[in-house]
């Protein structure tokens, strides 16, 4: 592998890691916002990797599943 083909592979997971760890924070906040409009609402079962399916929440289904 060149250096500079290493210099990419490093840039390309920082960048991966700043966007999980941005898409991360900004569930979070939406969490905290639909908690904040809807006092009492219980959003603990709330997670990134679900989805609505029938009213009910469920593991997303990964891409051709």
């Amino acid at each position: 592998m060149t250096a500079q083909a290493a210099g990419f592979n490093v840039a390309k997971e920082k960048l991966l890691r700043e966007a999980a760890t941005s898409f991360a924070e900004g569930f979070a906040e939406a969490l905290v916002q639909a908690a904040c409009a809807n006092p009492g609402i219980d959003v603990s079962g709330c997670n990134p990797l679900s989805e609505v399916v029938d009213g009910k929440i469920v593991p997303l289904e990964g891409p051709g599943e």
